[in-house]
């Protein structure tokens, strides 16, 4: 509990209207200044999103370009798989020539449609002169690939009657005299050399370095600009600092007294005090002050006779099970998943002939060893499925379990009822779906059992010693 301490404040004697015009006017200077922040910082961003989707448009092409070299070489290296020996073994490598046509579709990644694309977000003559530069080779690239295709596609039909007309339809190229005329296995090297030839590997070595410098020059021209907006915006927050500076300045003076120590603690007390929440007192006025203490003595108090209520009316004193009162609670709570659950009933035998043999003494010990015994079985890391709901009844709920494993707790039980030199009745009720079954179902099935099981050890107990059962 705080104690009351001696505040030394100052109060509100302090001329508002002139230092509010002072605050006012540097208010304004701050929203100027950011408003041109905020532009140059967008203009900033904006360039630089240009800047990388250019970079992803050029790369996405030159990747293309380079994708479909490597497959297109890689097919016709390759364009059957299987034994050679066994030629039912013959299979197209249709993964591939697949590949090469999805990838062709594509029409984002096109030369013609990349120069349209970078053209709107603003790219320089010169960026534009390098893929333009690039395109005639790419193209190049793309008709060599077509009509090593159609080779091998020739060949295919002709080796191994298959083909893989599917995969060309959106790649033109008209047989010539001379690849007619060819064999089938000449047609299979032709249609490898060739993109091996020095014409295409030239095309392909000016698409990389024509691409290579539209990189750097897109990396060049955005480093320009970006210098120039960082320009701008250094003088824009210069002026910020400034004018925040001379802010604080003036809330040191005015707004650190007046309004932080007296309107904001006023107003945080009243919305804290709505939702039950202590107050704060390190700041504020002596007034202030010394309503939260006094305000937050009185809610510890109400908080410790709350706490005590709270364990009277919710657990067992002498087990320090949750009691009836809590096992209703939880009964009334819907279901809203669907789990297993399996609700354990238990009784303590012979506890009437302990109490009146042995006093209520011994009784109150032989009802903390059984729950002890209940607790060590069946009692969750949360500590709160057991229940002490009568004299001598207790209820353990445990759910998500399978059927196969209760055995394993009886036995547990069992066992642990012998080291205590206790016994207990204990009935049990499983549902693989609590949602379709309910609680009162299995509890009514559970008792039954219960009661069952009492009667069996009350005729063994009786058997053995003579003692009634409560």
């Amino acid at each position: 509990m705080e104690s009351k301490k001696k505040v030394k404040g100052i109060r509100s004697t302090y001329v508002f209207i002139p230092t509010m015009i002072v605050i006012g006017i540097l208010y304004v200077s701050i929203i100027v200044a950011t408003v041109f922040i905020n532009k140059h910082t967008v203009d900033s961003q904006t360039e630089m999103s240009n800047s990388a989707l250019c970079l992803r448009y050029v790369s996405n092409m030159q990747g293309t370009s380079s994708k479909l070299s490597e497959i297109a070489t890689s097919f016709t290296h390759m364009p059957v798989v299987g034994n050679p020996s066994v030629p039912k073994s013959i299979q197209l490598n249709e993964s591939p020539i697949r590949e090469y046509a999805k990838e062709l579709e594509d029409n984002t990644k096109t030369p013609e449609y990349v120069i349209e694309e970078i053209k709107k977000l603003g790219a320089s003559d010169i960026v534009l002169e390098y893929v333009s530069k690039a395109a005639p080779d790419i193209n190049r690239m793309k008709k060599i690939q077509a009509r090593s295709l159609y080779l091998i596609n020739s060949y295919l039909k002709e080796k191994y009657n298959m083909n893989i007309d599917e995969y060309l339809k959106n790649i033109e190229y008209t047989y010539t005299d001379e690849d007619n005329s060819l064999s089938a296995e000449d047609k299979k090297d032709l249609a490898y050399s060739i993109l091996l030839a020095l014409d295409y590997s030239s095309a392909k070595a000016n698409v990389s370095e024509a691409l290579r410098d539209v990189n750097k020059t897109i990396s060049v021209d955005s480093s320009i600009k970006q210098e120039g907006y960082n320009q701008n915006l250094r003088f824009s927050r210069a002026f910020l600092w400034v004018s925040i500076a001379l802010i604080l300045v003036s809330n040191i003076i005015f707004f650190a007294i007046l309004l932080r120590r007296l309107v904001f603690p006023v107003t945080s007390f009243a919305k804290n005090i709505e939702e039950n929440k202590k107050l704060e007192s390190k700041h504020g006025l002596y007034e202030a002050k010394y309503l939260a203490i006094a305000y937050n003595s009185l809610l510890d108090r109400h908080q410790e006779l709350e706490d005590e209520l709270r364990e009277v009316a919710e657990f067992d004193s002498l087990t320090g099970l949750p009691n009836r009162y809590c096992y209703n609670e939880f009964l009334k709570k819907p279901q809203e998943e669907k789990k297993s659950v399996c609700v354990f009933l238990f009784d303590i035998n012979n506890l009437k002939y302990v109490n009146d043999t042995y006093g209520h003494a011994k009784g109150d010990e032989l009802i903390k060893n059984a729950s002890l015994c209940i607790k060590e079985c069946f009692l969750n890391e949360e500590g709160k499925n057991c229940y002490r709901i009568g004299g001598d009844e207790f209820v353990a709920i445990l759910e998500n379990i399978e059927d196969k494993d209760i055995s394993s707790y009886i036995e547990k039980f069992e066992e642990k009822q012998k080291e205590l030199n206790v016994s207990i009745a204990v009935g049990y009720k499983y549902t693989d779906n609590i949602l379709n079954t309910g609680f009162e179902k299995i509890v009514i099935a559970a008792d039954k059992m219960m009661y069952k099981n009492k009667n069996e050890k009350y005729k063994l107990d009786n058997k053995n010693s003579g003692l009634l059962e409560s």
